[in-house]
């Protein structure tokens, strides 16, 4: 789905974002740490993979291969959870298996995605034209990806309307902003670089709320995405003090106060 913004809609019981602009390579320079051990749900056998006898799932070792494989181009949907200990795998019961395999087929976790002999920390799964369901056991592993895309966004979009302009040195966006933001995730937002204005050398970029949430499944454009979608807030960039700050218009969107942290 072509555009330049980010979707993003949270299920706060299972730390679950569904996002839509959010890249591989947002996730892999925004988490704290890139995991060491992949086991793949969806996967075709490569020089870099190796099949776990015990659940005939394929299996990636090494930082260096786990960046170059999310970062690649793939026939398959990329679905994948980290695991802590080479023998966590042997461990795993036949209905645990039936649960990663149901994971895989279906997209969505039976009782959870989180589990005691893997410790992984992420469960990872690519949908169709660009979605993504990634779980976090700490949620708050989120916060630095988002800032990571923000400001990949922001820069695509500068580089657009100024052809010929330097490279837009962006500060970090406070840690702040990045909270309230995501307090309003429970019903889906959009941040529209694609509808950024300029004023007085301020980037104003809209943030919209999802108005009708459970027709996620059935958006294939961008213009069906913001048609569910209404205006609520705005974060602003200027360029002169490189500060960041967000203006909302309607606050009873961002009024549930969550423990995100």
């Amino acid at each position: 789905m072509r555009g330049n913004f980010i979707y993003l809609n949270l299920e706060p019981v299972t730390n679950m974002i569904y996002s839509l602009g959010i890249s591989p390579a947002d996730f892999l320079n925004g988490v704290p740490a890139i995991p060491d051990q992949l086991l793949l749900l969806s996967a075709e056998a490569d020089n870099d993979t190796e099949i776990n006898p015990h659940t005939r799932f394929l299996t990636l070792i090494g930082q260096t291969q786990i960046r170059r494989y999310l970062l690649g181009k793939h026939d398959r949907p990329v679905k994948w959870l980290d695991y802590t200990h080479g023998d966590d795998l042997d461990f795993l019961l036949p209905n645990e298996i039936a649960e990663l395999l149901y994971l895989a087929h279906m997209d969505t976790h039976i009782r959870t995605p989180f589990y005691a002999k893997l410790q992984n920390d992420y469960a990872y799964l690519s949908l169709r034209d660009g979605f993504y369901k990634i779980y976090y056991r700490h949620l708050n592993s989120f916060d630095h990806i988002l800032e990571v895309s923000i400001k990949r966004h922001l820069r695509a979009m500068h580089n657009n309307r100024w052809v010929f302009a330097r490279p837009l040195a962006i500060s970090d966006v406070p840690h702040e902003i990045l909270l309230q933001l995501i307090q309003g995730l429970a019903d889906g937002m959009i941040i529209a670089f694609d509808q950024l204005v300029e004023r007085h050398r301020i980037y104003v970029i809209p943030i919209r709320a999802i108005t009708h949430p459970e027709r996620q499944g059935t958006w294939y454009s961008q213009e069906e995405v913001y048609a569910d979608s209404r205006e609520v807030a705005s974060l602003r960039y200027d360029l002169a003090t490189r500060e960041w700050a967000l203006s909302i218009h309607d606050n009873q969107v961002f009024s549930d106060v969550m423990d995100l942290i």
